[in-house]
């Protein structure tokens, strides 16, 4: 049995280009072709608008002060604290919003949570990173 635990183990540390761009891009792909119920029309497209306007703040932040983290030690610290970690997951949440997708926005509510627990590390997104010049 510890055998299989081992081999079945889930991954310690995400890469951004992972978590940020390929799980879900999948995600929506596969919502498209299945008959997954969609989120309620009724002001999700505002609260996405301002969920991605929220991130492309943090995102700047994070930019411009590459070594800045924000004071807070409450429950999920590890990925509140890190500005564009908590960038990219505001941007995949607003993104579920606007497109209205349940999938993604489970998606990101998992993460998010994970991320904060600690089963899961994820690891920052940097522009170098998700361009490809890593």
């Amino acid at each position: 049995m510890n055998w299989v635990s081992e081999q079945a183990s889930t991954p310690r540390r995400l890469s951004p280009r992972l978590w940020l761009i390929t799980i879900p891009s999948a995600l929506i792909s596969f919502e498209r072709r299945s008959d997954v119920p969609k989120l309620p029309a009724s002001g999700s497209r505002a609260l996405g608008a301002v969920l991605l306007l929220a991130a492309a703040g943090l995102g700047l932040m994070s930019t411009r002060g590459p070594d800045a983290s924000l004071a807070y030690d409450g429950p999920l610290a590890p990925v509140v604290r890190r500005p564009a970690l908590l960038a990219g997951l505001a941007g995949l949440a607003g993104t579920a919003f606007l497109l209205r997708s349940t999938a993604l926005l489970f998606y990101s509510a998992a993460l998010t949570l994970a991320g904060g627990i600690g089963p899961v590390e994820l690891e920052e997104p940097t522009a170098k990173t998700l361009l490809g010049r890593d």
